[in-house]
């Protein structure tokens, strides 16, 4: 009951200080808005499918998902880049750096906005280019094409978004990011059901529904940015570039945001290999991930609490609890992602038929997660890990071990080995492979690797750089 009374109490709080207070009750403050943040965003993509299955059909619902892991590179380098940004800022709410913390945030939002507009752009002029090099069937690209056209138009709001979801959970905030997805679902589901369902007008509706949702989202993340209550509060005459904070962030943000695209650049090559073996493994292929989403929404929600509780001890310098933490976290995942695992595997025949009745997709998809389901455990390992390090600003080393452990054994695997035994089984265990791989690797890192001692100097040279400009402007004035 008491625990109860707090999560209520911090359900209305602006922010949360877990630098002081009992670590698991604290993780749990910090993942269950996260959750369900994740839990709507999924909910968001589960109607698209749901939606497109029942009124579009099988081309337009195969059309939206031969673009899934063209878009994951899109916004896993916004997110990994505003991952390292909120790093940064939770280092500065930790240590109560009031100065250093305004001035994080608005050179964050400003990267956001510069890297969103660029993306937009040549997204929307190059997607016929990219999905052909990709290999998407021919039966496919009438309706990947415009759906494509109007996502990547959206990227702009989509980077805005997540870039200002990070910084409000850098500083504890992670409920006002929870409930404007949770408003998103809402606004989405129903402009899928006037553009697809009344309008007809499929894989393209789908698209304009969901630009639309990311531009109302993105203007929501913002205006709270804008009324918060402390030295994080957005002033929008104030975006702008501090040199030093900037050149910090994009060291801590720039490795995440190449591990993110590079694993998605993985994942596209995985999307051509899935592509041939035809439309029916495609649509399978995306119901798949599609089903496995709680899982990931526990994953990610554990893992993004166990950065921002690292990120804010470390800039209290209280490493002693940032690895207690981590191993509570570790503890609370593995139970979780275990127990999740082998009810989806239960199951996954049935879930399959609730959104689309096809014999032949329904039998890829269950192939495809009996294959990968009883190792998701692994995968939750190295999510919990990289982001106990993550949080304490190191992020190369960790990038280096993801590249190494996940993307180039999977690559090879599939331009290698899967061509000498072309089966959806052969493709199917580079996941086992590659996670158990990267989980050694990550946990021998974090144990005996000098990730803190690096993450150390860091700090010390940011503080020293930082307090020799504020000086320098002192002067100045």
């Amino acid at each position: 009951m008491a625990f109860g009374r707090r999560l209520a109490r911090h359900a209305g709080a602006a922010s949360l200080d877990v630098t002081t207070g009992v670590i698991w009750q604290q993780l749990l403050l910090l993942c269950v808005p996260i959750f369900f943040s994740s839990f709507f965003q999924q909910a968001h993509a589960l109607i698209n499918t749901f939606i497109l299955g029942q009124f579009g059909g099988k081309l337009a619902l195969g059309g939206v998902q031969a673009t899934a892991s063209l878009f994951e590179l899109a916004v896993g380098f916004s997110v990994g880049l505003g991952a390292g940004c909120a790093v940064i800022s939770g280092q500065f709410f930790g240590s109560h750096d009031d100065e250093r913390l305004s001035r994080s945030i608005h050179t964050a939002m400003a990267l956001a906005l510069v890297l969103g507009l660029t993306v937009s752009i040549a997204g929307a002029l190059f997607i016929p280019q990219i999905l052909t090099i990709m290999g998407t069937p021919d039966d496919l690209m009438p309706e990947a094409v415009p759906y494509s056209r109007c996502y990547a138009l959206g990227m702009v709001f989509s980077l805005t978004l997540n870039m200002g979801s990070a910084l409000l959970r850098s500083v504890g905030d992670t409920r006002t990011p929870a409930l404007i997805i949770a408003s998103g679902c809402v606004i989405n589901a129903i402009l899928d059901i006037i553009f697809v369902a009344v309008l007809h007008l499929e894989a393209m509706g789908c698209g304009i529904a969901t630009a639309t949702t990311l531009f109302i989202n993105a203007s929501l993340i913002v205006r709270r940015l804008t009324r918060a209550q402390g030295a994080w509060r957005l002033d929008v005459r104030r975006l702008g570039f501090d040199s030093r904070i900037c050149r910090s962030m994009v060291a801590t943000g720039l490795p995440l945001a190449i591990q993110s695209s590079v694993y998605s650049i993985s994942n596209i090559i995985l999307q051509s290999t899935v592509n041939t073996f035809g439309s029916d493994a495609v649509t399978g292929w995306g119901l798949s991930g599609r089903l496995d989403a709680i899982i990931w929404m526990v994953t990610e929600a554990l893992g993004v609490s166990v950065t921002t509780f690292a990120a804010q001890n470390f800039g209290a310098r209280n490493y002693d609890r940032m690895r207690r933490g981590y191993h509570t976290s570790l503890l609370i995942t593995v139970v979780l992602i275990g127990s999740l695992s082998a009810v989806l595997v239960t199951f996954v025949g049935q879930l399959s038929r609730l959104f689309i009745d096809d014999p032949a997709v329904t039998a890829y998809t269950t192939t495809m997660i009996h294959f990968i389901a009883p190792f998701y455990v692994f995968y939750s390992i190295v999510d919990n890990t990289s982001g106990a390090i993550r949080g304490s600003g190191e992020s190369l080393r960790p990038m280096l071990l993801t590249i190494l452990g996940t993307v180039v054994f999977r690559v090879i695997w599939l331009l290698v080995i899967v061509p000498m035994h072309h089966a959806v089984e052969t493709m199917l265990m580079v996941y086992p492979v590659t996670w158990i791989l990267s989980a050694i690797l990550f946990v021998s890192y974090h144990h005996w690797g000098h990730w803190l001692n690096h993450a150390e100097r860091r700090a010390e040279r940011l503080e020293t750089a930082t307090a020799t400009q504020s000086s320098r402007r002192e002067v100045e004035l």
